[in-house]
């Protein structure tokens, strides 16, 4: 079922408006009247989904358009204080818009414009005649919009938030004064909060012929350059916007006069507002000024449709008609000589020293229950608190782990046994900077290959989202997925895809937030008995560090975690570490009891080996009887003492791992 036909549905039953988008642009004509077409889910298939703002229900989105992650985080704490909590809707990281409803309906309000770090800062209320994006891909990022706190599925409209206009008033009063003091006043100022009667839009829509095009207005805006336009023109553009598609016509009119050098904000929208009704003054006068500049209207003369979502491949074109071509960057493609290398160069970073390298992706593989979960929140509780782990140095960082396999209960059920296990009670705090996030009965493929092309799944833009969120203002993360085998929407056999999958996918987030993302896999049954691999090589290939845990098959409380590949650091020699599994935890063995058992595990090991060489060899000892190995083994494992060497031979006879064949001696029945 595609994305409009299943959640549009939903999201009407459950009292809201909606209306099929392109991106964020409306497919239909007077979608501010809310026409029943919008209900026709099947036919407007995989359009984007939009929320109807205003209606019976006043219903309002405070959209936080801020680019710099803290601003975005200071405006988010100011709504919640003022306004309460609301579900959020993540397009753009750390951009955000949450949605209540308003006692009274009202016209949309704002912020002045800030420059923060290079980049236009507002938050601004949306109100009757807009719309948001519920559901869908966003044109900027081609990254599905993200739910990360509380779906909108979960609200009716009449669950919501309830906020006054007085409310939504001091709220952007306090808005403009934090942004105030993060960046700098570009234009305009916090605009009064005007109450409309109950039931009415902004101003009495009519349609244009041609006016609910949006796409068409855009690029017929493309030929007038603004600069030198004259007030009655720019005057002109403002009634063909508003008579065309209405009060969502107020934002592209403001991008239109953004363009200019005399614009300011405020008299673009007194002029904006003298509009107290629509006159004939309507797209078609624009697009007559746009032909008289080479604009060809008979290329734009069609809708959009369903048909027109399924086949594009290039959402960029519809980002808005101010666009322009940056050209080449300051570095290039990124490449350099060999002769600009003149250092100093910073020293490589590590999450853990010598195992996982910092912003890369590493893979742990373990076969189901032995601990590979558990291990990794272990691990991600020493990061986020940037202590040692494993006897190993870690760096503090936020965590983000990503559990597919439990549910919120048995993940808090295993983060006790963490804090106990860390001493930590009442006088202590286990880290707020690790996210855990169990997501069991939800779909979690990052990418797919529906026809042998890679793509998105709608997880993907929910974990970026989320990823972003959790780093804050911290320029490295760490992100643990487990496992593979839910995020993995390919055939591990296919190199391609795997490569795609850890590359394309994993290797951007690990880019783009700073991220070390460590994915926890399953071995095949071959890998199980030493590589620890599943399916194509890509596997081992395409990650900078391969760690394997695996359980001892006699001492089943023992695991063994080797380091199968570090591309950044030393593994020869051995580099296993030996665990033990103790009061919900896996440790580093220290009571005695737990050190002869992990000895005696190691010298039966030894003998088997010992037994499997001399069968092998077909030597002299393997023919000889109890006695004569009993008398050869202490001379062969010096290591371990001959009473216990005796001992534990004795015991492997027993158990039926070394057995007795007439007229050829011993061999081993099994590995242990």
């Amino acid at each position: 079922m595609k994305r409009y036909e299943k959640y549009g549905r939903r999201l009407f039953d459950l009292g809201y408006d909606v209306t099929p988008l392109r991106g964020k642009i409306p497919l239909l004509k007077g979608w501010q009247s809310r026409p029943d077409a919008a209900q026709d889910f099947e036919k407007h298939g995989d359009a984007n989904i939009g929320v109807v703002l205003g209606g019976p229900h006043n219903i309002i989105a405070v959209d936080i358009d801020v680019l710099d992650s803290a601003a975005a985080a200071t405006i988010s704490r100011i709504a919640e204080d003022m306004l309460g909590l609301a579900p959020e809707r993540i397009g753009n990281a750390p951009k955000t818009l949450l949605v209540y409803r308003c006692t009274q309906a009202i016209k949309k309000t704002k912020t002045g414009i800030f420059d923060i770090e290079g980049a236009d800062a507002c938050t601004e209320v949306l109100a009757e005649g807009q719309q948001f994006v519920a559901s869908g891909k966003h044109p900027d990022t081609l990254r599905n919009y993200a739910w990360p706190r509380d779906s909108i599925l979960d609200y009716a409209p009449t669950d919501l938030t309830s906020v006054s206009p007085d409310d939504i008033a001091a709220f952007v009063q306090q808005c403009h004064a934090a942004l105030s003091n993060l960046g700098t006043l570009k234009s305009g100022g916090p605009t009064n909060v005007v109450p409309i009667d109950a039931g009415k839009s902004n101003f009495d829509f009519q349609e244009n012929e041609l006016g609910t095009n949006v796409q068409k207005l855009k690029a017929a805006c493309e030929y007038l350059t603004n600069n030198d336009l004259h007030y009655d023109d720019w005057a002109r553009i403002a009634h063909a916007f508003k008579a065309s598609i209405g009060e969502d016509g107020r934002a592209l009119f403001h991008e239109f006069s953004g363009k200019s050098g005399k614009y300011d904000d405020a008299e673009t929208d007194r002029m904006w507002d003298s509009i107290e009704s629509v006159t004939k003054i309507g797209a078609g006068s624009l697009y007559h000024m746009a032909a008289e500049r080479g604009f060809d209207i008979s290329n734009w003369d069609r809708n959009f449709g369903p048909d027109d979502l399924q086949n594009d491949t290039s959402p960029d074109e519809f980002d808005g008609w101010d666009s322009e071509d940056e050209g080449p960057t300051e570095d290039g493609d990124g490449s350099f000589t060999a002769a600009s290398v003149v250092g100093p160069i910073p020293d490589r970073e590590w999450v853990m020293d010598g195992w996982f390298p910092a912003r890369t992706v590493s893979m742990l593989f373990g076969a189901g229950g032995v601990g590979k979960t558990l291990l990794m929140q272990q691990f991600a509780n020493a990061v986020a608190d940037g202590e040692q782990f494993l006897g190993v140095d870690t760096t503090k960082m936020p965590v983000l782990s990503v559990m597919c396999e439990d549910d919120a209960d048995e993940v808090k059920r295993r983060q006790l046994s963490i804090n106990q296990a860390r001493s930590i009670d009442e006088f202590g705090a286990a880290p707020a900077n690790l996210t855990l996030w169990p997501r069991v009965g939800f779909d979690n493929v990052i990418c797919r290959f529906p026809n042998g092309t890679d793509e998105p799944g709608e997880f993907y833009g929910e974990l970026c989202s989320k990823v972003e969120a959790v780093r804050g203002a911290s320029e490295h993360m760490l992100l643990i997925l487990d496992t593979a085998a839910d995020h993995f929407g390919g055939n591990e056999n296919v190199r391609l895809e795997v490569n795609q999958f850890l590359k394309r996918y994993l290797g951007a987030i690990a880019v783009k937030y700073g991220a070390t993302v460590i994915l926890l896999a399953h071995p095949s049954l071959q890998g199980m008995k030493g590589s620890g691999l599943s399916g194509s090589t890509a596997w081992e290939n395409s990650v900078r560090s391969r760690a394997f845990l695996h359980r001892d098959e006699e001492e089943d409380s023992i695991r063994t975690l080797t380091r199968k590949k570090s591309n950044y650091s030393d593994i020869s020699g051995s580099h296993d570490i030996k665990l033990i599994w103790e009061s919900g935890v896996l440790v580093i063995p220290e009571s005695k009891d737990a050190l002869d058992r992990i000895n005696l595990t190691a010298m039966k090991h030894d003998i088997m080996a010992e037994v499997d060489i001399a069968w092998g060899e077909k030597n002299g000892i393997r023919k000889q009887g109890l006695r004569g190995y009993k008398e050869a083994l202490p001379r062969m494992l010096p290591q371990h003492k001959p009473a216990s060497i005796v001992k534990a031979f004795t015991a492997l006879v027993a158990d039926g791992n070394i057995v007795h064949i007439d007229r050829y001696g011993y061999k081993t029945e099994k590995s242990i």
